[in-house]
């Protein structure tokens, strides 16, 4: 029995440290570069990081500091730029509202001891695992970034030095956040020739329309004109009284986007209705939804014309997206 559970230990031990994947340098959908007014110990950084989408605390005293050069073993100047961060006081926590799935930047120390224990948390506070920052003690910068499946709404980063945690120097940080996909809900109707049109989406949108967002609805009857709508709430009415089999699957109010032709074949399921949201958005910056907030959920359905069916048209099912940073 005691060896089952040292090895079921063992197991979950070795599960949380590869629950965040070592990853190269990248681009990710916030930056921190530590720009702003100068910072002179305080217990967080006053504005928050990552464009406001983080803190960043000490998580001790007020050791948070962002400084032009800092000399303690030996003298490290910024990464690039004018600032960079480092902590006297002791670790410092970064904290996301919306879990971040990539963390990284270029990490230093002046403290005379290399590395740091990157510690990360769930959003129910839960340790999900820990990684070694590798950061030589020569006051070099040297990246450092993971990969998080699960997402984490903490992470712990401690100086294994003789100095109480701190003396962890950071800039140019990177960080992406995560969400579901966009999923699918409602049903299709079917056409009088058996077409059940389906919506999709490549991708959530972000708040700066910079991350790619293209809508398609496949099986559109061929030939036929249509458009893709919008709202801000879901529904499932039934389009028609008696006879039809689509349901009106967003709620008023709504954004009618322009009127296209599905291409395609007449009689055939073979059209398609497609729609850039980002270039729509930023064509409409007055239409429903605008301006958007991270967290902000869209409700997208596709219509087409079909003379001979009850109401002479149709309703693909729906999607929602939901906006990430």
């Amino acid at each position: 029995m005691r060896f089952s559970l040292i090895v079921a230990a063992c197991i979950a031990t070795t599960s949380a440290a590869l629950a965040q994947t070592p990853t190269g340098p990248f681009t990710g959908q916030q930056q921190e570069a530590f720009e702003g007014p100068q910072v002179i110990f305080t217990p967080c950084m006053p504005s928050g990081v990552f464009a406001g989408t983080a803190q960043l605390c000490d998580t001790c005293c007020s050791g948070c500091h962002t400084t032009t050069g800092w000399s303690f073993m030996c003298t490290i100047f910024p990464h690039g730029g004018s600032y960079f961060f480092g902590s006297a006081g002791g670790p410092v926590e970064y904290t996301f509202p919306t879990p971040a799935t990539k963390f990284g930047g270029y990490f230093g120390s002046n403290s005379g001891s290399p590395d740091a224990q990157i510690d990360f948390y769930d959003v129910s506070n839960n340790l999900i695992g820990s990684q070694v920052a590798s950061i030589p003690a020569d006051c070099q910068w040297y990246w450092n970034g993971w990969t998080i499946p699960g997402g984490a709404a903490r992470i712990r980063v401690t100086g294994l030095n003789p100095w109480g945690g701190g003396f962890v120097d950071m800039d140019d940080m990177e960080v992406d956040y995560g969400s579901a996909p966009p999923v699918s809900y409602c049903t299709s109707g079917t056409t009088t020739n058996g077409c059940a049109a389906s919506i999709t989406a490549s991708n959530n949108p972000n708040v700066a329309h910079s991350n790619s967002c293209q809508i398609t609805v496949a099986n559109v009857e061929g030939q036929k004109s249509g458009i893709i709508f919008y709202g801000l709430a879901a529904n499932a009415l039934p389009w028609c009284s008696v006879g039809g089999t689509s349901f009106l699957c967003v709620k008023s109010p709504t954004s009618r986007t322009g009127t296209q032709n599905s291409g395609g074949t007449i009689n055939a399921c073979d059209g398609t209705l497609a729609l850039n949201w980002n270039a729509y958005q930023a064509a409409n910056p007055t239409a429903v939804g605008n301006p958007w907030s991270a967290g902000d959920k869209v409700y997208v359905q596709g219509w087409y014309r079909d003379p001979p069916a009850p109401k002479t048209t149709n309703l693909s099912n729906a999607a929602e997206l939901t906006y990430v940073p």
